[in-house]
């Protein structure tokens, strides 16, 4: 059983590699096809102007094979584009397709053209296998052998090779020069054995060299093309990863709204835009009881997968110690300590907190090192708050916070937000501000909490403009209504 499922992993392993390789593999026909394509041309030129005399061959001799190779071309390429370059066994026709042509050109010009064997061995290096690549190389050594065998007898060869008597005499009968060789007396065993030790030898030493490192790299290529795929997947996994945490995430903050349909005392609403996939600030508002409502918002130190981990853990304790304790001071002391006792990355977190008594207005609220809410009462304009701030949590076991009341009043409304919103930085290295912040409050001073966080956000991004986000935004917006009367006509 365990060598049967070995064999399905390879197998599964091979049939991935294939997947992998197939529009490389289709690419590469595409290439081999357009070689062709080229020597057609190229043929028919050559036959042309040595027809019309430009080149000093004999028309008797060449205008056959010529034709014969680009015939064959011909049928190679028509043979490509029916199958669109995507069948299996195009790769094998292109290579035996490449190699006949030039053998055929080298059997007509053994002593110049024995080089030509070297472009199918490069060109199979592009379907990154080194068993393709090795094929190739050792069928175009025996295919090459066999030309170079007949074009000492037949095409035009080395005279440098050619043992002749002092003062031998010959005319050429034919279009080549061994025809003028063998016309005079000379050996053709000798003319086959001189071509291929002194002419194909040399050159196919270089050949094997180029064979040696082409086939090294397709193997090269093959295994960076596995490994680029395998860090495709593992990167497109990580996204897939950290796109489920975003969506974990954005469902562990309140994100329905309206957030308390049976309460019209009041209206809340927030976001959270984080700079990288998941982010380390956080929201929250909750009821403690019937006439208590939660408030917080924090920023964790760092960004990213570390911080929204951290983050997830704060909202968590600050919640359930409020729910359990409901004085914002003492809430913060708890949690620092928790935070405190195993801490060994040394993170902290800025937050405000506050509960609102709903039937009275009364707020009361801790600061650990966060920004300066922003307040507006029912008659004036959004104004900074500055609070007392405490050290951050996380940042010293025994650490002690002090509460603060305000007493909010019908059409009173609460702005909370992280440094995200304030630092924004634009192209000239300008940051949004506080005043730029409080200005965006006020230009619709009486909107609902949605209309003021819609106006400020707004009025960032035109700021910012392309400038790419650095830090997580998350804004917060409460607007009291009070009871009774009160909350009914401001409902209306």
């Amino acid at each position: 059983m365990a060598k049967l499922r070995d064999m399905m992993d390879q197998l599964h392993e091979k049939l991935k590699a294939d997947d992998i390789f197939h529009d490389n593999e289709v690419q590469a026909n595409r290439i081999g096809r357009l070689i062709l394509s080229w020597n057609c041309i190229l043929s028919l030129l050559i036959m042309v102007l040595t027809r019309i005399g430009i080149f000093p061959l004999s028309w008797n001799t060449i205008w056959a094979p010529t034709s014969q190779a680009v015939i064959e071309v011909l049928i190679l390429v028509a043979v490509c584009r029916y199958y669109k370059d995507d069948v299996w066994w195009l790769k094998y026709l292109l290579i035996i397709g490449l190699s006949v042509v030039y053998a055929r050109i080298d059997s007509m010009l053994t002593h110049k053209t024995a080089i030509l064997m070297v472009i199918p061995v490069v060109f199979s290096s592009r379907y990154f296998s080194r068993n393709m690549t090795n094929f190739t190389a050792v069928f175009c050594s025996v295919l090459f052998a066999l030309s170079a065998a007949w074009g000492a007898v037949h095409g035009m060869i080395n005279l440098n090779i050619v043992t002749m008597d002092a003062g031998t005499q010959f005319t050429a009968t034919g279009g080549f020069i061994g025809d003028a060789v063998i016309n005079a007396g000379v050996d053709a065993g000798m003319l086959v054995r001189n071509t291929l030790l002194f002419d194909y030898l040399p050159k196919w030493m270089l050949f094997t060299v180029i064979a040696i490192i082409s086939s090294n790299l397709a193997a090269n290529g093959r295994a960076m093309i596995l490994e680029q795929h395998e860090s495709e997947v593992n990167a497109a996994r990580i996204e897939s990863e950290l796109d489920l945490a975003k969506r974990i995430q954005a469902d562990m903050l309140p994100n329905i709204y309206p957030a308390f349909p049976g309460r019209s005392e009041f209206d809340i609403y927030a976001t959270m835009v984080p700079a990288k996939e998941v982010g380390g600030d956080f929201y929250d508002f909750f009821l403690i009881d019937d006439d208590h409502l939660g408030i917080a918002i924090a920023d964790v130190s760092g960004k990213g997968v570390p911080a929204a981990l951290f983050m997830m853990i704060a909202k968590i304790m600050v919640q359930n110690q409020t729910m359990a304790d409901g004085m914002p001071s003492k809430v913060l002391e708890t949690v620092n300590e928790q935070i405190c006792r195993n801490n060994r990355e040394e993170m902290f977190i800025t937050i405000w907190l506050g509960v609102l008594e709903i039937s009275t207005g009364i707020l009361t609220a801790a600061n650990a090192g966060h920004e300066y809410p922003i307040f507006r009462d029912s008659l004036g304009k959004y104004q900074e708050y500055r609070d007392k701030h405490g050290f951050v949590l996380g940042g010293m076991s025994g650490t002690k916070y002090k509460d603060y009341q305000i007493h909010m009043k019908p059409g009173d409304r609460l702005f909370l937000y992280t440094d995200g919103v304030v630092e924004a930085n634009n192209a000239r290295n300008e940051q949004f501000g506080i005043e730029r912040t409080v200005a965006a409050l006020n230009f619709k001073p009486d909107g609902s909490p949605v209309e003021v966080i819609q106006e400020v956000d707004r009025e960032l991004k035109q700021f910012v403009g392309l400038t790419p986000q650095f830090d997580d935004m998350t804004m917060l917006c409460l607007n009291y209504i009070g009871p009774g009367p009160a909350a009914e006509g401001e409902q209306r």
